[in-house]
């Protein structure tokens, strides 16, 4: 394992991080941030079926220097691996996950963590069977510069927060198939609105209380528009809009606005991505304005990818891990079950 201790933790600081890519649909994105992000060295990528992505498989390995294979499992037995970007459907990870930790390799999973509670739960206790190694999910929206100055800002002069009003809606027929599947990716909530569901946990804190309204109005298989109140330990709210109802002319703007204990930010972008930020104190005579360039769609993971490849060269954990990632889909089938009774769904 070269540069890894048993655990799959880097200890060499001026090492490259090495990883593998496996699934490249979504995980061509990811493949492209990592061959030239710093710390980091791209060996190898993998999937099952490449032409069903348009990829010719050796053609695009050689184009980004690395070797091709057909079956992750193969690459991660093969290669001299520290990470793996694990971007397949949740119900296809139980092997593969396997065999990284059984090789020592940390793994930066792609969101959502399950496609259901009780599948959520059994992923955890499969991860409890196996060697210790770091396991970070993509919920990259918490780690954008715009986000992350936010959170300063609410452990500092705007004070915790008191009312959020979230916004992320993906374009319609913007979906792969397995999205809808049940078995699978269970529905848009669980499988894009989760970005929103973490990223107001990590602004708020513990959610003990769902109720949602909504359902599926353009006739996919699940619900496709929900507006959900989201209840906080911290006695906070939040009322998010989430679905696949959207534009793909408007490139799925991003908003949050938020109303605190001291003063009110908003957060705003497009591409699923925070690039723009305003706040101010209740006492301010005017408000500040900070914005950040976006890295463009295909880049929305580069400052999660920045903050798994430090911490493993730090030998600190990596975050959001597995836990985050079972919070995520619990909250996502709370609103499900809330659309079906009327009620609203504790998360005790």
């Amino acid at each position: 394992m070269g540069s890894t201790d048993g655990g799959g933790t880097v200890t060499d600081g001026a090492a490259p991080v090495r990883f593998g890519v496996v699934g490249l649909g979504f995980g061509r994105c990811h493949a492209k941030v990592l061959a030239s992000l710093e710390g980091a060295e791209l060996v190898a990528v993998a999937d099952i079926d490449p032409e069903a992505q348009g990829i010719d498989l050796p053609a695009y390995a050689a184009k980004m220097g690395v070797r091709g294979y057909r079956d992750g499992v193969r690459m991660l037995q093969e290669e001299s691996l520290d990470a793996v970007v694990v971007a397949v459907p949740p119900r296809a990870r139980e092997k593969l996950v396997t065999v990284a930790a059984e090789h020592g390799v940390a793994v930066f999973l792609e969101k959502p963590f399950a496609s259901d509670e009780d599948h959520a739960r059994e992923t955890s206790a499969l991860w409890r069977d196996l060697p210790d190694v770091p396991v970070m999910v993509d919920f990259c929206l918490r780690h954008l510069p715009a986000v992350v100055r936010l959170r300063e800002l609410l452990d500092g002069p705007l004070g915790r927060a008191l009312v959020v009003n979230a916004d992320l809606v993906l374009p319609r027929d913007d979906s792969p198939a397995w999205i809808w599947d049940t078995a699978v990716g269970n529905g848009v909530v669980n499988e894009n609105t989760c970005h929103m569901l973490d990223t107001l946990c990590y602004l708020m804190g513990d959610p003990v209380e769902v109720a949602a309204a909504g359902g599926s109005y353009l006739g996919n298989p699940l619900e496709d528009g929900v507006g959900a109140v989201i209840r906080f330990a911290s006695g906070a709210t939040a009322v998010l809009t989430g679905g696949a109802l959207g534009a793909q002319a408007l490139s799925t703007p991003a908003t949050l606005s938020v109303y605190s204990e001291n003063g009110q930010a908003r957060l705003t972008g497009e591409d699923h991505m925070f690039g723009e930020l305003t706040w101010a104190t209740a006492d301010s005579e005017e408000a500040a304005r900070e914005s950040w360039t976006l890295p463009g769609r295909a880049g929305i993971s580069t400052y999660a990818l920045r903050h798994f490849v430090d911490a493993l060269r730090s030998r600190t954990a990596p975050s959001p891990g597995r836990d985050a990632g079972v919070l995520a889909v619990r909250l996502a089938m709370a609103v499900r079950r809330s659309l079906e009774t009327g009620a609203s769904v504790p998360l005790a």
